[in-house]
């Protein structure tokens, strides 16, 4: 599947970098003349945009320069003591792209603002994205679109400063995350005949699994009436097991078996990450261990843990870490009733011109059908089409 998306779309001439890793979003204000803007008091920002700086200040610097509690200080913080903020308009493009169609993905980033001459803010407006390579480099791409697709709440409180984010931390902190997992990639010798292709365990009290992941609380803490109990690892928990290996022989040397076992637990990053042969954190190794019995002693294979010849494991903290999820969530904001439909984060900034959002975080939510119905909206947005229709293909 994502090979095919990657083929398609270096076949309408778009430039894949991969391995990059963002490290602003850069706005402009491009309906204003310079010459309507007051020259800034000078601060941790003020250079041109399309300049890369990587010495830039952290967060909590940052809220201290801007709010007074710390002095600016240009060898510490970098940027330059003359000329206003803003820097040049880009080039149009998509997902942070140039106009011969190059992308990134990415991490860490912030934006730049001007400031109009009564003093007020003017809106900002994306000129482009700032990365870094695999090799570290940093490169520059000019972009009057921007689409963000990974994680929203990374993209708001990382790469946009307090004021042009739509969707700040303390709109996080009144929502509910979706369940992070424990993923087990296993490699057993010989043949599971006890398995189907699909097979999901449940356990009796599977309700008050899930209570216990989402913590209890119902749907009034869910809108912000009440308070939720403290979240839990099911013991033993309802599980999803996948043998793709019964459908496709090429997923696992001859005579041996392909395992994928999901095990849904809260969204805490303290449970710990995975790791190969046991070596992950105990916790997410612990719930590994329980999976392997729990699907040796319900399929009726004594001798599975055994067989194991090849174990790897993944846990909530690998998914912030690595994919930079919110919480160490695996499916992003819970399908809540205050979380779903239009009451779900919208796929525009509110705040910042010309920066759209795709993926699980937005509309319509969670999946990867989901995930491909958000960038077919967003390329609805861009064209002004308001049908309820699909897109006819190709694009």
């Amino acid at each position: 599947m994502i090979e095919s998306i990657a083929d398609l779309a270096v076949e309408a001439g778009v430039t894949i970098v991969t391995g990059a890793s963002v490290t602003r979003i850069v706005t402009t204000d491009d309906e204003v003349e310079a010459a309507a803007h007051l020259e800034p008091v000078p601060g941790p920002y003020d250079y041109p945009t399309n300049e890369f700086d990587t010495n830039i200040i952290d967060r909590d610097e940052l809220r201290r320069v801007l709010e007074g509690e710390a002095e600016y200080d240009p060898e510490r913080h970098g940027g330059s003591r003359g000329g206003a903020s803003g820097g040049v308009a880009g080039k149009p493009g998509v997902a942070g792209s140039t106009s011969n169609g190059a992308t990134a993905t990415g991490a860490r980033s912030s934006v730049i603002t001007e400031t109009e001459a009564t003093g007020a803010k003017r809106p900002a407006r994306v000129a482009g994205i700032q990365y870094l390579d695999s090799t570290g480099a940093a490169h520059s791409l000019e972009a009057d679109i921007v689409v963000a697709a990974t994680d929203l709440e990374h993209v708001e409180t990382t790469m946009l400063l307090p004021e042009l984010q739509t969707y700040p931390a303390s709109y996080w902190k009144k929502k509910t995350p979706g369940p992070s997992a424990v993923l087990i990639y296993l490699g057993i010798s010989g043949e599971l005949p006890e398995l189907a292709h699909h097979t999901l365990f449940f356990t009796k009290s599977w309700k008050d699994d899930f209570g216990k992941i989402f913590g209890a609380g119902g749907v009034a803490a869910s809108l912000g009436l009440g308070h939720r109990s403290p979240t839990s690892v099911p013991s033993p928990a309802s599980i999803y097991v996948c043998r793709p290996s019964v459908s496709d022989a090429q997923v696992a040397p001859e005579g041996h078996e392909n395992i994928f076992v999901l095990v849904p637990i809260p969204a805490d990053p303290g449970i710990g990450h995975g790791g190969d042969d046991g070596a992950g954190s105990p916790q997410v190794e612990a719930i590994a261990d329980e999976a392997i019995a729990q699907i040796g002693a319900w399929a009726g294979i004594d001798d599975f843990a055994s067989r194991i010849v090849v174990r790897r494991t993944v846990g909530p903290e690998d998914f912030k870490n690595d994919l930079n999820t919110w919480n160490g969530t695996a499916l992003g904001p819970a399908h809540t009733l205050s979380q779903s439909a239009f009451f779900r984060a919208g796929n525009v900034s509110k705040k910042v011109a010309g920066l759209y959002y795709a993926g699980g975080s937005t509309i319509p939510g969670i999946g990867l059908p989901m995930c491909l119905i958000s960038a077919e909206l967003v390329i609805k947005r861009l064209r002004g089409d308001t049908s309820t229709t699909a897109l006819p293909e190709p694009l």
